[in-house]
């Protein structure tokens, strides 16, 4: 839950906003209960936002301040909502992704005041925040982020048996683990001062007990049989139990103090869990053939026989995690910064790599790549783009598919929804240059637009030609993208004929639309040069109802107001 708390009235509508955003409960306790509103949210809140000044924030919570894997996020957001600022918890919390989800949201400045977030580094515990990881050897992150601060990469060392995570770009393998900064294991390492340990949830404990067990004595045998295998207790992602069991006080409190799920398992999915398991008293009493070993073996390979002490039995298996990326199919616009939208904002910063054609990739304002890993494609490497990016989502990564323009419209959106095969996707819009070049021009097409592309590579000529003619018979505002070199002339002399035998007259050739060096000339359409025009030049063709008047372009839409003379 993310608890969001207006501290006066005067920030109360940047309160409920920031709880819509974040799927948060806002609350506005009177000014004298807002120190005990926050204590009894604390242990239940994974981050709080605090509405207000830093001031009142700090005199809150200081009293609550225990320990930066446990306590929750607190988050400061100004009550006018134009500034936010992740006060604790940045990173183990998660309080910097919230920060500038909610910054996003809020159209805020996002102040980040962690100096490896401010240098686009992405620190060890950071990394643990968003897996949902644990962190061991938190006295190393002094030596690790600094580290990183300073522009070293870090070494890491991982496990065999534990799945490749998705690691940034300045993280490195080695195979000695002496020399790492950075330990992936589920085990207990004796750590150097200057190491970190990220614990993966790799491990399933299948658990059973006699009705009414309390919960000490569970985690007591549970803690003994990691022991057993030099396990950390902070390894255990999830519990299993059989379906007898689901009413068991003592087992659903267990896993509420680890934070983890107690799953049930129903007696039909426990008896297809293939295996040979050790004699149980399951047998008999439940017609099962056990209940900690199946259990744990439905997640993983078991890691040997069950524990059985004091009415408790523990059986543990390690399970191969899976890293869910996600590819963002991001439209960047014409060019400009300017032009990106903020949802688009969005999805390059939360990117761990961004992948796109050359020139848009380059466009981007290089403090925005910082920390990213980044791969750049030349024209007509559509599929290998798109293969890249996905490639990357499935190994965890989270991508940003650059696309100018908006990426539905002669852009990667359909390419890469026909290729993800199951990778999570999403597609967010962007200007295309007819938008931005109609806004300079002035209103050109207020009755509609027609866009189409003379790009012959995919598509065949005689179906652009086509398309061209139904084009010419609306009498609408025609933008013309992709004059490829190939056969330009030709196609020019077809675009030509077709336009003005329906009577269009006029033409605009607008080049690098939405760029600094863009430019804008007017043409007479019979005059159309193919040595005018190349890939970065835009043909737009004025409806019959546009006029030409005080410099811009207006397309008429018959209100009784409207002028309809051309000067």
């Amino acid at each position: 839950m993310i608890s969001v708390f207006s501290v006066s009235q005067r920030g109360a509508k940047t309160g409920e906003r920031c709880a819509s955003l974040v799927g948060g409960e806002h609350r506005r306790p009177p000014r004298d209960q807002l120190r005990s509103s926050v204590s009894q949210a604390w242990g239940q809140s994974k981050a709080i936002v605090m509405v207000g000044s830093i001031g009142v924030a700090v005199r809150v919570i200081a009293p609550l301040l225990q320990d930066k894997e446990t306590d929750p996020a607190v988050i400061v957001v100004t009550e006018d909502g134009k500034t936010v600022i992740p006060l604790t918890g940045a990173h183990l919390g998660g309080g910097t992704d919230l920060s500038r989800s909610l910054g996003t949201g809020l159209e805020a400045e996002v102040v980040l005041t962690t100096s490896s977030d401010r240098t686009s580094s992405i620190a060890p515990d950071l990394l643990c925040s968003r897996w949902g990881w644990k962190i061991e050897g938190k006295r190393g992150l002094v030596d690790t982020n600094g580290a990183l601060l300073d522009g070293k990469d870090l070494l890491y060392w991982i496990e065999e048996d534990q799945s490749m995570p998705p690691f940034p770009e300045r993280y490195l393998r080695t195979p000695r683990r002496d020399l790492a900064q950075v330990i992936v294991s589920s085990k207990k390492r004796g750590l150097a001062s200057d190491q970190v340990q990220l614990v993966p949830p790799s491990t399933v404990a299948g658990m059973g007990c006699r009705k009414g067990t309390a919960k000490t004595a569970l985690l007591q045998e549970l803690t003994e049989a990691l022991e057993d295998h030099g396990l950390l207790i902070q390894s255990v992602g999830e519990i299993r139990t059989a379906w007898a069991k689901k009413d068991e006080p003592g087992l659903m409190a267990l896993g509420e103090e680890l934070g983890i799920p107690v799953t049930i398992m129903t007696d039909d999915e426990i008896k297809a869990v293939q295996g040979t398991f050790s004699p149980s008293a399951a047998e008999d009493h439940l017609g099962l053939p056990g209940v900690a070993e199946p259990c744990a073996a439905s997640a993983g390979r078991l890691l040997g026989p069950r524990r059985a002490q004091n009415g408790v039995t523990v059986a543990l298996a390690h399970r191969p995690l899976n890293f869910v990326g996600k590819l963002s199919v991001v439209g960047t616009g014409p060019g400009d910064s300017g032009y990106i939208t903020l949802q688009a904002r969005e999805a390059i910063d939360r990117a761990d790599w961004v992948v796109g054609y050359r020139l848009y990739v380059d466009q981007l304002p290089q403090e925005w790549l910082e920390g990213k890993g980044v791969e750049r494609y030349g024209m007509g490497q559509e599929e290998e783009r798109v293969e890249a990016a996905l490639s990357l989502a499935r190994k965890g990564y989270r991508v940003a598919l650059v696309s100018g323009g908006d990426p539905i419209l002669f852009g990667m959106a359909g390419l890469a929804r026909n290729m993800a095969m199951g990778v999570p996707l999403e597609v967010i819009p962007g200007l295309s240059a007819v938008q931005a070049a109609g806004a300079t021009l002035g209103a050109p097409y207020s009755n509609g637009l027609i866009m189409l592309s003379l790009s012959d590579y995919l598509q065949p000529w005689r179906a652009i030609e086509v398309a061209l003619e139904g084009a010419a018979s609306t009498d609408l505002t025609v933008a013309l993208y992709n004059p490829v070199r190939k056969g330009l002339e030709e196609k020019l002399d077809k675009v030509k004929y077709t336009f003005t035998a329906r009577g269009y007259i006029d033409g605009w050739l607008i080049r690098d639309a939405g760029r600094p060096e863009e430019s804008m000339r007017p043409i007479k359409l019979a005059e159309l040069d193919h040595r005018d025009v190349d890939m970065r030049t835009m043909i737009l063709l004025p409806g019959k109802n546009t006029v030409y008047r005080d410099g811009v372009l207006v397309d008429t839409r018959g209100y009784g107001k409207e002028r309809t003379d051309s000067i």
